[in-house]
């Protein structure tokens, strides 16, 4: 259970760094404010994350996933977004594979909340795709 909340807790992080940048050269507006909104989303399940390893006994990693460096590298706003929404399916995904007889109660009510806000905001993202990606 620990390795997979660490590796999560890498894959928020660098979810934190590409939505800071893309936050960051976003003209000022609504999609600047979503970005910003998405990058403090992120940052409130590291912090979760990070409390629940440390509930565990255990300490949590300080890496930052590759992602970041892949979508920074893109150059085209959107080809980010694209790539920001398959790193989000990604998470609900592994917390989907995580067994529920692992996670204590705390663990399941925190992974049902960001499992929620990542669907959410996969939708969210998709407003500012062209339709079909």
């Amino acid at each position: 259970m620990i390795d997979r909340m660490q590796e999560l807790l890498t894959a928020e992080r660098a979810g934190v760094r590409c939505l800071a940048k893309m936050a960051e050269e976003a003209p000022e507006g609504e999609k600047k404010e979503f970005l910003t909104f998405l990058r403090n989303d992120e940052g409130r399940f590291c912090a979760g994350l990070y409390r629940l390893i440390q509930a565990r006994e255990a300490s949590p990693n300080q890496k930052v996933g590759a992602f970041a460096e892949k979508v920074l590298a893109l150059l085209g706003e959107e080809e980010r977004l694209v790539l920001l929404v398959k790193g989000q399916v990604w998470v609900v995904r592994k917390i989907d594979e995580i067994p529920q007889s692992e996670m204590t109660d705390e663990e399941k009510t925190f992974f049902a909340d960001m499992r929620e806000a990542h669907v959410v905001n996969i939708e969210a993202c998709r407003k500012y795709l062209p339709q079909g990606k």
